[in-house]
């Protein structure tokens, strides 16, 4: 645990087991409601003080990253009294408990940790990427992974070889081994996602257009969108899996 994750209030289960003991006693009197109904709302307070809890230690894992790539110039006091950090981490934390996914979730955290004035990002290009981090699923993110360097990607998992070879073709072929399902799968879904990113000029993938065996592994992610990358934490494209599409 580093020095930032130790000033995360902990989750005290106990407190929660009190009042819930006395909110269970009145319900036993007629008329007060079920034991059951007092169970319930106990168990979902919990979980949720609990999720509360874990993203803020995420936020703190995130922030101390970014602090180490500052230099001398920005304090930790100085960002977590800041207004950015206040209302980035109200933002973030609202965001949070809407999703079920523990990858945006540390995204999310990400976001608040570079999403001030602190941070190694220019003001446009923060209001931009914390409203992707909100917006993208795990697909967009792991396009502009797989396509900052196909070959390598697919070098990494013994699946270049079997497409090394043509002299032409489109990207959707490697790009479905990649992903590991048939293209009636995944095209409805990558097509909206290739769109959205091209929107945010995060990244250019011509899914349809043939072209030279060059040019099927040409990277495709743009520099914006390998700055994305870096505000979310997530340098390593290679390490990307890619998501389960139904």
């Amino acid at each position: 645990m580093n020095d930032l994750e130790g000033l995360v209030p902990p989750h005290e289960p106990a407190e929660d087991a009190i009042a819930f003991a006395g909110r269970a006693a009145l319900s036993l009197i007629p008329a007060v409601g079920p034991l059951a109904s007092e169970s319930l709302a106990y168990a979902l307070e919990a979980r949720q003080a609990q999720r509360q809890h874990d993203f803020n230690v995420q936020i703190a894992r995130a922030l101390t990253d970014t602090m180490q790539r500052l230099d001398a110039s920005a304090t930790l006091e100085d960002v977590v009294s800041s207004e950015d950090f206040i209302a980035g981490v109200t933002r973030a934390q609202r965001a949070a408990a809407e999703t079920a996914s523990s990858s945006k979730r540390r995204r999310l955290a990400a976001a608040v940790a570079n999403g001030g004035g602190w941070a190694l990002f220019s003001a446009s290009e923060r209001a931009q990427f914390v409203r992707l981090v909100e917006d993208f699923d795990e697909l967009h993110v792991w396009l502009l992974h797989y396509f900052q360097n196909p070959a390598e990607w697919l070098q990494a998992r013994g699946l270049y070889e079997a497409h090394s070879r043509v002299s032409s073709g489109g990207i959707d072929g490697p790009l479905g081994a990649a992903l590991g399902m048939r293209q009636s799968v995944w095209r409805e879904s990558v097509t909206q996602a290739v769109a959205d990113l091209d929107r945010a000029g995060l990244a250019s993938i011509p899914l349809t257009t043939m072209m030279s065996r060059s040019g099927i592994f040409q990277s495709r992610t743009s520099p914006k969108g390998a700055r994305f990358l870096e505000f979310i934490n997530e340098p390593d494209h290679i390490a990307a899996e890619p998501p389960t599409l139904t």
